[in-house]
């Protein structure tokens, strides 16, 4: 009689040939991440789960609507650009983009600490598409040169997603907002990473477009249990389709008062 076969401790297969995710291994890690690793079987149906435990009200205009279906048909890439108010972020940005209305911009690439992809977590955000993101505090005495060369290799991967007509998810802050950036967001808080993203897809000669997302809790936010009453409203969307190409201020300007119009109305 055979012996049972052993039980996989995950729900997923073990990959051989993942690298090791530390910034001294950047090029390794955004090789193996860059051409994308979702997988739809497993993020369609753990999105459907999250959306039924967040539920988040999702404010977006019918014109607004319009425009991101506009360009999604002509093959433009899109930057979901939202504050970071919360831990509980991430999972209720995937959820607002699971409305119906606006679906196809959750098959877009989400950016996190690369701590995550050393835990048991790692095929969680493998599978949903997600890449990691190498942060200077968490590589203290670590060379300048090699986070500068793991910063500008993650920004050419999220360009070519760009140029491919694909869609990147960010957080302009690069971590959870300030007491001071709840209500308003100040310019220096809006990192320059979506700046560096859009003038590196108009070298390109790509086209470009930035949604900005306001992300609000009316009631009590908790860092383990679900928040209620998360509100995701959407301001008007961004493009820079003529004159001459934006500068990276330029940019950070304009995402600063998109998100802000998005959190006026998240408040209301």
């Amino acid at each position: 009689m055979n012996s049972p076969a052993p039980r996989r401790r995950f729900p997923w297969p073990v990959r051989s040939d993942r690298p090791e995710v530390t910034v001294a291994n950047y090029e390794a890690v955004y090789d193996y991440y860059g051409a994308g690793r979702r997988r739809d079987w497993f993020t369609y149906p753990l999105l459907r789960v999250i959306d039924a435990i967040y539920r988040p009200r999702v404010r977006i205009s019918a014109e607004t609507v319009a425009e991101l279906t506009r360009l999604n048909r002509e093959g433009v890439g899109v930057i979901v650009a939202a504050n970071h108010p919360s831990k509980q972020d991430p999972t209720v940005l995937a959820a607002t983009l699971f409305d119906k209305r606006i679906r196809f911009l959750c098959t877009g690439m989400g950016l996190t600490k690369d701590p995550i992809f050393r835990s048991p977590l790692r095929p969680l955000f493998e599978y949903t598409g997600t890449i990691p993101v190498f942060r200077a505090k968490n590589y203290e005495g670590t060379a300048s040169e090699i986070h500068v060369a793991a910063a500008t290799r993650l920004i050419e991967v999220c360009v070519n997603r760009i140029v491919e007509g694909g869609v990147v998810l960010t957080f302009v802050e690069g971590t959870n907002s300030s007491a001071d950036d709840l209500r308003i967001l100040r310019l220096e808080s809006v990192k320059k990473g979506v700046g560096l993203i859009v003038t590196g897809a108009h070298a390109a000669n790509a086209r470009v477009a930035v949604l900005p997302m306001g992300l609000v809790y009316h009631g009590r936010e908790h860092n383990t249990v679900p928040p209620r009453h998360a509100v995701a409203a959407a301001g008007p969307v961004i493009t820079w389709d003529s004159g001459p190409a934006p500068t990276i201020d330029e940019v950070r300007v304009a995402v600063r008062d998109g998100i802000e119009a998005a959190l006026t109305a998240a408040w209301e």
